[in-house]
Order: C-alpha cells, then sequence, then structure tokens
C-alpha cells in the first residue's frame, strides 16, 4: 500500500504561529496541532492545503514554502507542512478542533502539541526567529 499524505499548515501572521486544538478524534482531542488534513486521490498538496483551511478554518490562504522533512503519523500516513499567508478571512474553528491560538514565539510551548507536529513547530519557530533578527 502507497503511503498516503496530510499536510499540515503553519500559518503565520503578524510574527504569530496559528494553533488548533483537536476535537476528535478521541485519542487526539485536546492536543494541538498546525491545521490541515489528508490530500484526495489526484489533488495536489498545495491544493489540499488551501481546501483543508477552507474547510477546517473557513479561510482563504496560499502555501508559500515546504518544510523541509516528513513525519509518520499512523499506518501509511505520512506529514508534510507548509507555510502558509492568509488572504482573507478570519480562522473559526469549523471542522475537528473547538479553539484555535495565535502563538507569540514565546507562547508556541504554552500548549500541548501532537507529537509528530513538533519538529515542524521547532523549524517555524526558527524561520520566525530568523526572520525578527
Amino acid at each position: 500500500m502507497t503511503e498516503r499524505i496530510v499536510v499540515g499548515a503553519a500559518v503565520t501572521s503578524g510574527g504569530r504561529l496559528l494553533a488548533a486544538r483537536r476535537s476528535a478524534p478521541a485519542e487526539l482531542a485536546g492536543r494541538w496541532e498546525l491545521p490541515g488534513g489528508k490530500v484526495e486521490p489526484g489533488e495536489t498538496c498545495e491544493h489540499a492545503l488551501v481546501r483543508e483551511l477552507r474547510e477546517e478554518l473557513g479561510v482563504e490562504a496560499e502555501p508559500v514554502e515546504r518544510i523541509p522533512g516528513e513525519w509518520p503519523l499512523k499506518a501509511e500516513l505520512v506529514l508534510r507542512v507548509w507555510t502558509a499567508r492568509l488572504l482573507s478571512g478570519d480562522p473559526m474553528p469549523l471542522e475537528d478542533h473547538d479553539e484555535l491560538r495565535w502563538l507569540d514565539p514565546d507562547e508556541i510551548w504554552d500548549v500541548e502539541w501532537l507529537d509528530q507536529d513538533v519538529p515542524a513547530v521547532m523549524e517555524v519557530l526558527r524561520r520566525m526567529e530568523e526572520a525578527e533578527a
């Protein structure tokens, strides 16, 4: 069986990172993640990212740059993360999440991230700090 790609979006605005708290499934509920979801057959990763942010958060966004690396989630699923820029809309937790938070660099570790998101969040934080330097 071929692996299936899950895309995650490191949405940044004004020097802050958007974190989304999972409401489902039960084993992930209450933990925080970068919003996103599965790439559908015939869809590019970038198109999936735009679609997932529209469905989950009600915003229009564009992928900017892929974060190097990929992280296994569970059987046949692998996470790839892109930085993304909001084009329009205010993010709302519409699907799979019950809370969103914009985190300043010094607040990034105030939430309990899903384990597989931590390496990507660390890289995003490094880039945010470089951009401020």
